[in-house]
C-alpha cells in the first residue's frame, strides 16, 4: 500500500517542475522584459494583478506593479501599495513573541493556560512553542468556519475567533505529536501578547515596525495613513472581477498591511545576526524528536536543491509570498489582489530566470496550461470518465470536470490538469506519464490506468449512491459542539446538501464508504463519514478534515 500511493503521488503531485519550455526569452531579451513576458496575464487597466520586488545584497534591484490596484478609483498596483498578505504575518507575530521572551515577560515553555484561563482543559499541556510551531492539535477556526457555513465577508473579530476556539470539545492530536496547520495558533498568541503587555497586537507592534522602518505598516488599520493607496482584493464572475466585501479584521494569523518597499526593510534583518528575527528562524522538534520544516512562521524547503525561506498568504483574494534564498542574499517578493493568482508560481519563475540564467520559466506552466487547453470537452462526455476510482482501501483518484477543466486528484492531494491525447487518454499535467481509462460500461469507464515510466497504477470506479437510497440520508444533522445544522435534501436524482451561507454541494455518497469527499475552493477538503445503527439506518456523520477533525453530526 505504502509503494503504491508513493507511485501515486509521484505521477499525480509533483507536476510543476518538469524540463518543458513555459517561456521563452531571446538573448536579446532585457531582464524587466522577460519579468514582464512571465506576467504579461496580469497587466492591465482592466484587471487585478500584483507587485513585484527583488533583492539582492539588502536593495531592492527590481520593483514593478501590473494590473491595478483599484479597479473602482483606477489606482494603478506600485511598490508603494499596501497589501494585506494575509498569512505571511505569522512571522510578524512570532517577532513579537520572541521579543517579549527576551524581555523574560514569557518562555516558550509556558503553558497556554496560564495567560487564557478560558482555554478548554483537555487533560493535555499545550505551550506557547506548540502555538508557533503549529504542534498544539488546536482545531482551525477558519476551517471551522467554511464547515459550519460562515461567511469570510462578514464582520469578524479577534474575539469571534477567539468564542470559536474555546467552544471546541477535543483536539486534533496530542500535543508535540504532529504539526498541521491551524490558524486558530496565531489568534491565540495575539490574545495572549494582549494578556500580557495590555495593548492589542496592532498597538503593540506599531513601535517595532518603526524601528525596522517599516512605516506603512501595521496589522490592521491601526495608524496607517488616509493618503495611503491600498489595494482592493477581487474574485473573477463570469467575464468581470467582482471586489471582496472584506470586513474581516482578525489580525495575529494573518491581517498585516504592507507593501513591497517596507518588506525589503524586513528582508535585511534575516541577515543581521543580532535581531531577534534569528529567534523565528529556530526550528520546531516533535515528541519523537523529529525536526520540522517549520520556524516561528517560516517555511523551510528547497528549490532547484538550493534551500530557501518562505511562507506564503492567501485569503479573500489577497495573495502573497515572498521567496527567499539565504545563502544568495536574494529575496523575490510577490504581493497580489486577485484570487486567481498564484504567488508561489510566480516567485519561482522568476528565480528560474533571474537566479539560474534559464532563457525559459518551467514553474507557471501547469498554471498556464490549466488556462489553455482541456476546456473542449463537453459536460455530456465528460460524465463517462468522472468520479472516483479506488487503488486501495483509502487511496481514491477524484476524476472532475469543473469550468470547463478536466482534473484528477489523489485523496488530500491538490488538483492536476487533464489534457487529451486520444478519445480515452490523457497526459497528466506536464509530464510523460499518462491516464488511461478503459472497460467503458452503461456509459461510464470502470477502470482508469495511470501508466508511468516505472510501472503502471490501476484504479477501479467507486459505485456511488443510487437515487432510490436518498432517502435514507434525507433530513437535518446536528452538531451541539458547533451548533449548526447541515441540511441534506434529494433533487432532480441528486442528492445535496447546504449548511449556514454555504452554496449547497452535491452530494456523492461513495457507497462502499458511506463518505462524501468536498472542498473549498481547492484550499481544503473534507469527508463525510455516515453512521449506521445496527438496523442499517443512518442516524448522523463524522465530519473532518485535515485541520478540523472528528466533528459529530445526530441526525434529527
Amino acid at each position: 500500500m505504502k509503494d503504491t500511493y508513493t507511485l501515486l503521488l509521484s505521477v499525480l503531485c509533483t507536476l510543476a517542475y518538469n524540463s518543458v519550455n513555459a517561456f521563452q526569452f531571446n538573448q536579446n531579451t532585457s531582464f524587466e522584459q522577460a519579468i514582464d513576458s512571465i506576467l504579461v496575464d496580469y497587466a492591465g487597466s482592466d484587471k487585478p494583478g500584483v507587485t513585484i520586488g527583488i533583492i539582492k545584497d539588502g536593495k531592492l534591484i527590481f520593483q514593478k506593479g501590473y494590473g491595478m490596484a483599484d479597479l473602482k478609483s483606477h489606482k494603478a498596483n506600485t511598490p508603494q501599495v499596501v497589501y494585506n498578505i494575509a498569512s505571511g504575518s505569522k512571522q510578524f507575530t512570532a517577532f513579537v513573541i520572541a521579543l517579549l521572551t527576551q524581555q523574560q515577560q514569557i518562555s516558550l515553555t509556558d503553558s497556554i493556560g496560564k495567560f487564557l484561563n478560558e482555554f478548554p482543559d483537555y487533560g493535555k499541556g499545550i505551550t506557547i512553542e506548540n502555538l508557533l510551531y503549529h504542534t498544539s492539535g488546536i482545531r482551525d477556526y477558519m476551517v471551522l468556519m467554511w464547515l459550519t457555513g460562515r461567511s469570510f465577508e462578514k464582520n469578524f473579530r479577534n474575539k469571534d475567533a477567539m468564542d470559536i476556539i474555546v467552544r471546541q470539545k477535543k483536539l486534533n492530536f496530542n500535543p508535540g505529536d504532529r504539526c498541521v496547520y491551524s490558524n486558530s495558533n496565531y489568534i491565540l498568541l495575539a490574545e495572549i501578547i494582549y494578556r500580557i503587555t495590555r495593548k492589542i497586537l496592532p498597538e503593540y507592534s506599531s513601535n517595532l515596525f518603526k524601528a525596522l522602518n517599516m512605516n506603512s505598516s501595521s496589522f490592521g488599520n491601526y495608524k496607517i495613513e488616509e493618503k495611503v493607496i491600498r489595494a482592493i482584493s477581487y474574485f473573477r464572475s463570469v467575464d468581470n472581477y467582482m471586489p471582496f466585501k472584506n470586513k474581516y479584521t482578525a489580525y495575529g494569523d494573518g491581517g498585516l498591511l504592507t507593501t513591497i518597499e517596507d518588506l525589503a526593510q524586513w528582508d535585511k534583518a534575516f541577515y543581521d545576526s543580532t535581531s531577534l528575527v534569528q529567534h523565528i528562524l529556530k526550528r520546531g522538534t516533535l515528541n519523537n524528536g523529529n525536526i520540522l520544516n517549520y520556524g516561528m512562521g517560516i517555511q523551510f524547503s528547497t528549490y532547484r536543491n538550493e534551500d530557501i525561506q518562505t511562507h506564503a498568504g492567501a485569503f479573500l483574494g489577497f495573495r502573497s509570498e515572498t521567496l527567499r534564498f539565504q545563502k544568495r542574499k536574494i529575496s523575490i517578493i510577490c504581493l497580489g489582489n486577485s484570487e486567481d493568482i498564484n504567488p508561489e508560481s510566480i516567485t519561482r519563475a522568476i528565480a528560474d530566470v533571474y537566479i539560474f540564467g534559464d532563457k525559459n520559466s518551467t514553474a507557471l506552466l501547469q498554471s498556464n496550461i490549466d488556462k489553455t487547453v482541456g476546456k473542449s470537452l463537453s459536460v455530456e462526455h465528460a460524465t463517462t470518465f468522472t468520479g472516483v476510482y479506488q487503488v486501495v482501501s483509502n487511496v481514491l483518484i477524484h476524476i472532475r470536470h469543473e469550468e470547463g477543466v478536466f482534473n484528477g486528484q489523489v485523496t488530500g492531494q491538490p488538483k492536476q490538469m487533464l489534457y487529451a491525447d486520444s478519445s480515452n487518454t490523457y497526459k497528466i499535467g506536464v509530464t510523460n506519464d499518462k491516464a488511461v481509462f478503459s472497460n467503458l460500461r452503461n456509459g461510464k469507464y470502470q477502470q482508469l490506468t495511470v501508466v508511468q515510466k516505472h510501472g503502471n497504477t490501476i484504479a477501479q470506479r467507486l459505485s456511488i449512491l443510487s437515487p432510490e437510497d436518498h432517502i435514507r440520508y434525507v433530513g437535518n444533522y446536528y452538531s451541539q459542539e458547533q451548533n449548526i445544522t447541515y441540511q441534506f435534501y434529494s433533487k432532480d436524482g441528486n442528492l445535496y446538501f447546504k449548511v449556514g451561507s454555504n452554496a449547497a454541494v452535491k452530494a456523492d455518497v461513495l457507497s462502499s464508504y458511506n463518505r462524501i469527499y468536498f472542498d473549498y475552493k481547492n484550499l481544503e477538503q473534507a469527508t463525510i463519514d455516515f453512521n449506521l445503527d445496527s438496523n442499517g439506518i443512518v442516524n448522523g456523520f463524522l465530519l473532518s478534515s485535515g485541520r478540523a477533525s472528528g466533528i459529530q453530526f445526530v441526525k434529527k
